[in-house]
């Protein structure tokens, strides 16, 4: 019914990545950065390759995303969000650990208070095999979060376990799994009792 537009193609990839239908989103995304390109490249911002970067990243093709994220910091050095989704998608990877925690750190250094790149600080720290230099995060982004994080108590969890503290990472795991159903959490409680 409409014609072509960046506009269109642009807010229908936002709508299917908040369905969480990501092949969708990344197609119309994808749509409106050929359009851009061919008509008003300006409308490619860092937010742009963001958003592309993040529908990647949902669907599991990690090196577009990265090369998505690489992008969005090209435009925009300072992105903090940016910054910190690529840290944390190697730290779970476990891939670039290094690289990892620099991005993160700067991400953190600008937005000291931000509890999601505190958790990352804390995450990327503990996969260096830091859990003590971890946890003043972990328990920070705790603190600082809206409201409870499921993913930032399984950390805290997991932290508490590498340093030798069972009794107070079966409670942070036991806080996580009242937030969020979680097999992999509910499987490190078993297995530490």
């Amino acid at each position: 019914k409409f014609a072509q537009s960046f506009a269109l193609e642009y807010y229908t990839a936002l709508a299917y990545n908040g369905l969480k239908s990501y092949p969708e989103a990344l197609r119309h995304f994808v749509a409106a950065e050929v359009i851009a390109k061919a008509t008003d490249p300006s409308q490619l911002s860092e937010g742009f390759y963001f958003q592309l970067g993040a529908a990647s990243e949902r669907k599991g093709d990690y090196d577009q995303a990265e090369a998505y994220f690489q992008k969005s910091l090209q435009l925009a050095p300072d992105f903090a969000e940016a910054m910190n989704y690529l840290g944390y998608m190697w730290t779970e990877q476990g891939v670039k650990l290094e690289k990892a925690r620099e991005l993160i750190e700067k991400a953190v250094k600008a937005e000291p208070k931000n509890a999601a790149f505190l958790d990352s600080l804390a995450w990327v720290l503990f996969k260096l095999n830091h859990p003590a230099e971890a946890l003043p995060h972990a328990l920070k982004a705790a603190e600082l979060s809206e409201s409870p994080d499921a993913t930032v108590y399984d950390h805290i969890g997991d932290i508490y376990a590498a340093l030798q503290q069972p009794e107070k990472a079966r409670e942070a795991w036991r806080k996580s799994l009242s937030l969020e159903p979680n097999p992999q959490v509910s499987k490190k409680l078993e297995a530490s009792r």
